[in-house]
């Protein structure tokens, strides 16, 4: 691949994370009518029919022909990475939950390294603690964290949400991004409906405003549909660590667009943290970058005359 095409994969990666921010602000409007698991019923099953209306025939041969185990542990894993944190945002402040839920990035090279023999280099390790630097003083702006049971729950769906980002890189090699978007998108719409059935009362659909329903809309087609996709071709091309990385800047559009729709100002400290983590992304797109450039500089030079000399030696050898 070349550099050029590792950046262009890595800015699909960047417009997923402007998605997500921009998810944050648009599940506030949502939830004033909807209650979360609901929400997330809406929104999962709506992009799950979607990809069926769109990509079906596709999505069917593609899994058809492939192995179970190459998708359907990404369905379950993303399910309930996606219950875990509508449960953390539910269960401690807003501040606290995008902190915890923001960090994929502390586990996603480790999981490489156990599921894919993929090397933990010390430049991720460095920009795992800048960026853990840069999220703290952006999530906290000038407060500070406390731990409970709903750092426990976002803590945990970061994990899982790592898990399922190296289990996607590694299913792609036999599946599509449609028909990985859409086993990712229809697990969660199971899991979600089956917790909202369980713990939350229907919501009274035909009172819900027009303004709540165009924000489901744009949870499902952005939010979901093109953000799923854009993840999961940009990880047929670029490492999961990479992406997990660049994922961190969620927060910072979300900040921004908080700014203009909600009102809401971050302090110097949350600045600072927001210009760490674009520093952050930057570092680690044009890292993968020029490891990509070096491998491709290792391999050896194609030589006509040697590959001659080297059939004529194995012909003299079986004559």
């Amino acid at each position: 691949m070349t550099q050029g095409k590792n950046m262009v994969f890595a800015a699909f990666v960047v417009l997923q994370a402007i998605f997500y921010g921009a998810d944050n602000v648009v599940m506030k409007v949502a939830y004033g009518e909807v209650s979360p698991l609901w929400c997330q019923t809406l929104r999962f099953g709506l992009a799950f029919a979607l990809f069926m209306a769109l990509f079906g025939k596709q999505i069917v041969k593609g899994l058809r022909g492939s192995r179970v185990s190459a998708w359907l542990p990404v369905g379950v894993v993303y399910a309930v990475a996606f219950v875990a944190s509508s449960l953390a945002v539910d269960m401690t402040s807003a501040t606290n939950a995008g902190f915890f839920i923001s960090l994929p990035m502390l586990f996603t090279p480790v999981i490489a390294l156990a599921l894919m023999r993929r090397t933990y280099r010390l430049s991720t390790l460095v920009l795992q603690i800048a960026v853990l630097a840069g999220l703290y003083l952006l999530c906290c702006n000038g407060g500070a964290l406390s731990f409970g049971m709903g750092e426990f729950v976002g803590l945990g769906s970061s994990a899982l949400f790592a898990l399922g980002i190296v289990l996607s890189e590694r299913g792609l090699s036999e599946i599509g991004p449609a028909a990985m978007s859409a086993v990712q998108t229809g697990g969660a719409f199971l899991f979600s409906l089956g917790g909202a059935v369980a713990t939350e009362p229907a919501p009274a659909f035909g009172t819900v405003s027009v303004g709540t329903w165009a924000a489901v809309a744009f949870l499902a087609i952005a939010g979901t549909c093109l953000a799923f996709w854009l993840q999961n071709k940009a990880l047929a091309h670029i490492p999961a660590a990479t992406v997990s990385v660049i994922l961190c800047s969620e927060p910072v559009v979300t900040a921004i667009i908080s700014f203009f729709v909600l009102g809401e100002v971050l302090s110097m400290m949350g600045v600072l943290g927001a210009a760490i983590i674009v520093g952050c992304t930057v570092a680690a797109t044009l890292l993968d970058s020029r490891a990509e450039k070096d491998q491709v500089e290792e391999l050896p030079a194609f030589d006509p005359a040697f590959e001659v000399a080297q059939t004529r030696t194995s012909m003299n050898h079986s004559l």
